[in-house]
């Protein structure tokens, strides 16, 4: 018992040191200088359309939540870090559209099984610390024969080496990620390979 509760407060201690860090800075100016295209990308890969209802997994800014919004979907944007919702809330309201933003533990999503058409994730629920459970939950909370898209970086490419030089300032990283157990698209593998 005291083992479990030992993991829960150091899991708990872990997400607070994520989230301290994704709202320091100016991740807004991030979102908008190096990575305004990857939303648009995710969006067209994971065939968002009218009337589709999206969750934007660990949304940050709306990267990929105003995009899917853009198309008539009526979009969730999640993330752990709430703070990062006033800009997003700025960038919809100069794009015209409605987001719904709801602070959410990407590895505890409090939605019901199968809430979405279409479950997405730009550059965001990589950093979850425990990648199988978060996984699980983008499943879980995706309809039968809905579509779940992610945008993710890879170790070998820019933005893995910028991670090891930040390593000793940041709390550790989840351990790598197993290659995907179900096919990637063409166009999500594409999406993978521009950020390389």
């Amino acid at each position: 018992m005291t083992d479990t509760i030992d993991a829960i407060t150091a899991d708990r201690a872990l997400k607070a040191r994520h989230r301290a860090i994704w709202a320091l800075g100016d991740y807004p100016a991030v979102a908008t200088r190096l990575i305004p295209e990857l939303g648009r990308v995710l969006v067209a890969a994971a065939e968002v359309r009218r009337g589709d209802r999206v969750l934007d997994v660990a949304a940050g800014t709306g990267n990929a939540a105003v995009p899917a919004a853009r198309t008539g979907a009526d979009v969730v944007a999640s993330d752990l870090t709430p703070e990062l919702f006033a800009a997003g809330r700025e960038f919809a309201a100069r794009e015209g559209v409605d987001v719904a933003w709801e602070e959410g533990d990407a590895e505890a999503l409090p939605y019901a099984d199968g809430a979405f058409d279409v479950v997405m994730s730009c550059v965001g629920v990589m950093f979850a610390p425990h990648h199988q459970q978060a996984a699980d939950e983008l499943v879980r909370v995706c309809r039968s024969g809905g579509r779940i898209g992610l945008i993710s970086w890879t170790p070998e490419g820019f933005v893995g080496e910028l991670f090891r030089t930040m390593k000793p300032y940041a709390p550790a990283p989840p351990p790598a990620p197993s290659r995907p157990r179900c096919g990637a698209t063409r166009a999500t593998c594409a999406a993978s390979s521009a950020m390389r």
